[in-house]
């Protein structure tokens, strides 16, 4: 009598096994029976890691970005204002690079890739005179300066109007026509330089500015 064929055992899923399968996946594309089909598993087993989709992208999302922030180079030998701005453009990027799987990802980065830019910008800010509390302070916001200017970017990029010129276009529409000049004026301008990049400068400006202030 023939002994019945045993079956093999499935493939052990690990988060590590679903990042690889996903990172071979466009972000457009990334799902949770695309990533199981490319493992050769049923979706259910990816539940216990991930959850559902959305805890997927946000998986790769914060993958993606810590991958690209990796990269960045901190300049060493510039002071720490030079610093500053060049660890908020390359949040911006890094947010960019993200496309689609942008609004899956929300700051703090916590991949160690990550953290090594963060750590430099952190002694440069220390080295400069600043406490360490305040130091934190300053990260935290550059760090929401540059992210915020990525998501607006990403954002651009697929509508081409910023979401609040829109909203705002449409409630001064029921206004009289000489009521709220100024902000007409804004919104126009908004309206025909959709660029992020004069934004970020100019807050980037006002905080060093004002850090400048604070420690004279």
């Amino acid at each position: 009598m023939t002994a019945p064929r045993q079956r093999g055992r499935p493939p052990r899923i690990t988060r590590e096994r679903i990042l690889t399968a996903a990172r071979s996946l466009a972000p457009e594309a990334l799902t949770m029976q695309a990533v199981a089909d490319v493992l050769g598993v049923d979706p259910k087993a990816l539940n216990y890691h991930v959850g559902h989709r959305d805890g997927l992208r946000e998986l790769v999302a914060v993958d993606a970005f810590a991958a690209e922030l990796a990269r960045v180079a901190i300049p060493t030998d510039g002071d720490w204002r030079q610093v500053l701005r060049s660890y908020a453009t390359a949040l911006r990027d890094a947010t960019v690079k993200l496309g689609v799987l942008a609004t899956y990802f929300h700051l703090p980065a916590t991949g160690l890739g990550a953290l090594e830019p963060v750590e430099r910008v952190l002694q440069k800010l220390v080295n400069a005179g600043f406490s360490v509390d305040d130091a934190g302070h300053v990260l935290r916001l550059v760090s929401d300066v540059g992210h915020t200017a990525g998501r607006e970017a990403v954002y651009l990029s697929q509508s081409r109007e910023h979401p609040y010129v829109a909203e705002l276009t449409t409630a001064l529409s029921t206004a009289a026509d000489d009521a709220f000049p100024l902000l007409r004026q804004v919104v126009d301008a908004r309206t025909t330089d959709s660029s992020d990049g004069q934004q970020l400068d100019y807050a980037l400006d006002v905080v060093i500015a004002g850090l400048d202030r604070n420690r004279s």
